[in-house]
């Protein structure tokens, strides 16, 4: 190491000082701040998806884009016309809820198909069903 290099690092090692820091493991969320706000829309995610799943045979947690959830709507409507369908990418709290389905079942891709409460997969884990496997666990 040069003399300047090392001149440089003496200089720079005198200006560092040691800290220590705490960090607060409990969060405050004050009305009105981000952290107040997600925690709501958080509870209003959480309200929605459960209600969703609980109120409807069949629940389709999709994006409008993805082939594999046009699959999976495709499949399912052979069996049934009474799909709830939810297009994350069309609503403004779709990452929230995906956010939330991952959550849930630990999946982080769409589509998320519920029949009858029962989280069943996405479309592959559908596809392995046969449509009678299909119209028995909506008929349950």
């Amino acid at each position: 190491m040069s003399f300047t290099a090392l001149r440089r690092l003496t200089t720079l090692s005198s200006h560092i000082r040691p800290t220590t820091r705490t960090f607060s493991t409990t969060h405050t969320a004050k009305l009105g701040s981000s952290l107040s706000t997600n925690i709501a829309m958080s509870n209003e995610v959480k309200s929605l998806v459960d209600k969703t799943i609980a109120d409807n045979k069949v629940v389709v947690f999709s994006k409008s884009y993805c082939p594999y959830c046009k699959k999976a709507k495709s499949y399912l409507a052979e069996d049934t016309s009474d799909i709830a369908i939810l297009e994350l990418d069309e609503r403004d709290d779709g990452s929230a809820i995906q956010a939330y389905l991952k959550e849930l079942n630990g999946q982080g891709t769409v589509p998320h198909v519920y029949i009858n409460k029962e989280f069943i997969g996405g479309s592959s884990d559908l596809l392995k069903l046969s449509h009678q496997q299909v119209k028995q666990r909506i008929a349950a």
